[in-house]
């Protein structure tokens, strides 16, 4: 695995994610939108997604399902603060 994305509408969390993955040797691109991971998908062609849940516009949920339909072999993680 090389590329991962992450999506997650806090900003300290993705800053956090980046430099833990970058210093483990991943390639990071990280949105703030699941919207925006969405429309960009297919340019940045991750390995792996890590998504929030709970983010404004659609949910990590609804993001999931968009995702797996049309890429069915990248996985998605989901990562919450949700109890």
């Amino acid at each position: 695995m090389k590329k991962i994305m992450v999506v997650d509408d806090e900003d300290d969390i993705r800053r956090l994610l980046r430099k833990r993955l970058n210093a483990a040797k991943y390639e990071v691109v990280d949105f703030a939108s699941a919207v925006d991971a969405i429309e960009a998908i297919d340019k940045e062609d991750p390995d792996l997604v890590l998504m929030d849940i709970n983010m404004p516009e659609m949910d990590g949920f609804e993001a999931c399902k968009k995702i797996t339909s049309a890429h069915p072999e990248i996985p998605v993680l989901f990562l919450s603060a949700r109890a």
